[in-house]
């Protein structure tokens, strides 16, 4: 199990889990159902946003330093449902980082972080590496009620989580370790109390972590396009999420047989889970 620990301005990853480049390099007219122009995540902030600023989750001139164009996010209550592009999908990712790490639920509890690692919960790429707010991470974590979960909701969460990895680490998003994790975390928190349906959940979880992981995910259509015969439109997203493909191992052992098969250029590792 590889974990991402803060280290100042810098992040540690275990040696042993490839960490991909997070730039396209493979020729997206072969994968564009990969990176579609936009995607409605189904979901809408409401008053998460506010909720988050209050209780020092976001610390509104730093966010707006960082993200110019989120000054509406941030004052007032927002239905309308999440449009994420490639423009956007670092803003959207830096608002369900911290919803994430802060808000109150049993998958932090009596996960990893809240149990195993409770002693260095401020120490984790997720949580020490939040900046953007007035608290820092490790006081932020677990310690709000920003999105109200019934006891059959907090164990869909669970069950949700635990099938969703990302490629930066090799752990799932139940031991959101990294800012991918914690941002993975609030989209299934608010995808799950709005009642949508699971399979809709891994659907757009996956193109989340598509417009998170590029390169990760055009190389996985390739593969499955190549190997398995299989177009995009058509992949369980359930499965592509899982650690066989999605973790950081999984992946890197496939991207490893592309490269040496020559299905897509040869690149060094890179990318990082900062904000």
């Amino acid at each position: 199990m590889g974990l991402s620990f803060y280290l100042g301005t810098k992040y540690s990853v275990n040696k042993t889990t490839p960490v991909p480049k997070t730039s396209p390099i493979v020729n997206l007219s072969q994968t564009a159902d990969v990176l579609p122009d936009r995607v409605d995540l189904g979901i809408s902030w409401g008053d998460v946003i506010l909720k988050m600023e209050q209780v020092g989750a976001i610390d509104k001139d730093k966010f707006l330093k960082r993200h110019p164009k989120a000054e509406k996010l941030l004052q007032s209550p927002d239905n309308n449902n999440i449009i994420v592009t490639q423009e956007n999908s670092a803003l959207i990712l830096n608002l369900l980082w911290p919803l994430g790490i802060t808000n109150k639920a049993q998958v932090l509890s009596e996960g990893p972080m809240g149990t195993e690692y409770k002693d260095q919960i401020g120490n984790f790429a997720s949580t020490g590496g939040w900046t953007l707010g007035t608290k820092d991470g490790g006081k932020l974590f677990n310690s709000q009620v920003l999105i109200k979960l019934t006891p059959e909701q907090e164990d869909l969460v669970k069950k949700i989580a635990a099938n969703i990895y990302r490629p930066c680490c090799g752990n799932n998003t139940a031991f959101p370790d990294c800012n991918h994790g914690a941002g993975m975390l609030g989209f299934i928190e608010l995808a799950v109390a709005s009642s949508m349906p699971e399979k809709e959940i891994y659907q757009r979880a996956l193109a989340l972590n598509s417009y998170w992981f590029p390169q990760t995910y055009t190389e996985l259509a390739v593969f499955f396009k190549s190997k398995k015969n299989t177009s995009w439109k058509k992949i369980d997203p359930k499965e592509v999420l899982g650690e066989s493909y999605s973790s950081g191992k999984g992946y890197g052992e496939i991207s490893r047989q592309l490269q040496t098969e020559g299905l897509v250029p040869q690149v060094k590792s890179g990318g990082g889970c900062g904000v």
